[in-house]
């Protein structure tokens, strides 16, 4: 039986700056032919649907060979919270409204600079939003940096969504 795909989502506040970068390495470290079925999406608390990622996290991506210039800001909803498997805040705000609004999604909810080895006791990655370059580029850096112990992370510990089997086997 092939094992149901997992779900990861990161979650920022605007869903233009930061999450699209954790999406963007993340879909990147998974896109070879070997890689297992991991579905990746970024959202936001705060989102208005439909905007493009800055154009400053746009320039830092592009530099690390990664596109995200057609990824659209979406705001996190009950159904992309009940379709993950794991949820990645980009700050421990974050983490604190995702569990108030979805409690329900309190197991599968983590900080992203959790992951980081060896970091600061500070658990929010910096929000660039209105920044200079140099700001995006140590966003972007922090964010690279936690991703392949996040992959290791949701590998090792797969996770559960609450979709029908049926959903699983298309």
């Amino acid at each position: 039986m092939i094992a149901p795909p997992q779900h990861v989502i990161f979650v920022c506040t605007g869903n233009v700056c930061r999450s699209p970068m954790a999406e963007g390495f993340l879909r990147e470290m998974t896109s070879g032919v070997r890689s297992p079925r991991i579905q990746v999406s970024s959202a936001g608390v705060g989102a208005f649907d439909g905007q493009p990622p800055s154009r400053h996290s746009v320039t830092v991506m592009r530099e690390e060979g990664i596109d995200i210039s057609n990824q659209r800001s979406q705001s996190l909803s009950p159904d992309l919270v009940e379709e993950a498997t794991h949820i990645f805040a980009m700050a421990d705000s974050h983490r604190r409204a995702i569990q108030a609004l979805f409690p329900e999604a309190t197991e599968k909810t983590f900080v992203l600079r959790e992951f980081i080895v060896d970091d600061e006791l500070d658990l929010d990655v910096p929000d660039p939003i209105g920044m200079d370059r140099d700001a995006y580029e140590r966003t972007r850096n922090l964010i690279k940096e936690a991703m392949p112990s996040v992959l290791e992370f949701v590998l090792a510990h797969p996770g559960h969504n609450h979709l029908p089997e049926d959903d699983l086997e298309s």
